[in-house]
């Protein structure tokens, strides 16, 4: 009786310990659980401030994500001391306070750009790889059936002219943008079978979906960025992971590929004669003054050349005390002062000078130095999401401002895989004793 007794208790105590049932969970196998992927989720769809349909909720689902944060505050602490020297940029908009006209629009600006940041390195630390891609894969792509479902139109010039198709958002390229990003994760997500089976089922049906939505929308910067990345992400899916096996054929590649695109120039520009920026805008139905962009950064050189060091302080241009502003705005037909440079080195030298400009530089090529090197690293273990990512932030940092905004999803999502690459390379492999 005692040995079967004492059999029992020896047998309950080499039990493993197991987690709640929920809590080991999770929707795309890895180190989050599903309560980290959903909060993904639900911060992927509610806290850009490109869907102002979500504005009731974007305060709830900030503090939340915040309360998460300060749940697991020692995680994200460390990690923090790992990352620490991008936050210096939220830091200075801050700081920009001492100097700015209106040091409340500063603080703000600063506060909401610390906590996007919070926000993708807490993501970083709870979610791995392809948890988040396909977290991004079912917020984008419940976004994409609202707009099937409201296909809502907007009198905008566009490629042909006419009526665009913006859906839930408030313009095309808003709508365009978001159908590029979703179909790049549902390419990765297609092309791994590491993912699920559901998530790539889901990835196949999105793909004509998004690509529909996307050319309805008549973004010609989109249009372009989803050829141009897409043809990226295939190319090292394709060919550039496989060439691995032959050797001495990616250098071969790479050769091939520098004196096509040489070639290419050549002919282009000496013997047809072509100008290829001004044949690609003429083809898109787009003005050689890119929409207009060149007349508003003429007025960014003006302001960069009345504060050039410290600029005017963050948030302290697109005021309705700023004239210049209030008429960019108007001659675009937004209401009040609230616009863009369309230029995020014009938009961050505007706020914050050549002292700011250069801090933005340094941390965005850090950045993408990060990404690239991360998955040359590791490029048998994960897809090259990040690497299409980095390349469509970049592009768009020469035409869009979003890189120096606050609660847009690109920035977010490219510092969420900013954050991942420098945590992972920075993690340091422990030696294994018998």
């Amino acid at each position: 009786m005692g040995q079967g007794g004492g059999s029992i208790v020896n047998r309950v105590s080499q039990m493993p310990l197991r987690a709640p049932s929920v809590l080991g969970r999770s929707l795309q196998k890895g180190k989050g659980n599903v309560v980290d992927e959903i909060l993904v989720v639900l911060w992927l769809i509610f806290l850009p401030l490109e869907f102002p349909m979500a504005a009731p909720l974007r305060y709830p689902v900030a503090f939340l994500m915040l309360a998460m944060v300060v749940l697991h505050w020692r995680q994200i602490l460390h990690s923090f001391k790992q990352v620490k020297w991008f936050f210096l940029l939220p830091a200075l908009c801050l700081l920009s306070a001492l100097w700015a006209a209106a040091p409340f629009e500063a603080l703000r600006f600063g506060v909401l750009l610390t906590i996007g940041f919070i926000v993708a390195l807490y993501t970083a630390v709870r979610l791995d790889h392809r948890q988040f891609v396909v977290a991004l894969l079912i917020s984008s792509s419940l976004l994409m059936l609202a707009s099937l479902f409201n296909m809502e139109k907007q009198l905008v010039g566009g490629i042909d002219g006419g009526y665009a198709v913006i859906g839930v958002f408030p313009q095309k390229n808003v709508l365009g943008v978001r159908m590029l990003i979703l179909s790049l994760a549902a390419f990765v997500v297609l092309t791994d079978r590491r993912y699920g089976h559901i998530w790539r089922l889901l990835a196949a049906g999105s793909l004509l979906p998004a690509a529909f939505l996307l050319f309805k929308a008549q973004s010609a910067t989109a249009l372009l960025l989803y050829i141009g990345a897409l043809g990226l992400l295939g190319f090292l899916v394709l060919i550039w992971r496989p060439a691995a096996r032959v050797r001495g054929l990616r250098p071969v590649l790479v050769a091939g590929m520098v004196m096509l695109a040489a070639l290419g120039s050549l002919v282009m520009t000496n013997v047809l004669r072509l100008d290829p920026v001004d044949k690609v805008l003429t083809s898109l139905g787009k003005s050689t003054t890119l929409t207009g962009r060149t007349d508003i950064w003429q007025v960014a050189q003006q302001s960069i050349a009345e504060n050039p060091v410290l600029g005017l302080g963050a948030g302290n241009f697109w005021r309705d005390e700023v004239n210049a502003a209030v008429s960019i705005a108007n001659r675009f037909h937004h209401e009040g002062s609230q616009f863009y440079f369309h230029n995020a080195y014009y938009e961050v030298t505007v706020d914050l000078g050549f002292i700011g400009l250069a801090l933005f530089v340094w941390l965005f090529v850090t950045g993408l130095y990060l990404v690239v090197r991360h998955w040359l690293r590791h490029q048998r273990d994960i897809d090259p999401f990040f690497i299409g990512m980095a390349a469509i932030i970049f592009m768009r940092s020469f035409t869009e401002s979003e890189m120096f905004s606050t609660f847009l999803m690109n920035p977010m999502i490219f510092w969420t895989g900013v954050f991942m690459a420098a945590l992972a390379l920075r993690q340091k492999v422990r030696p294994v004793h018998p």
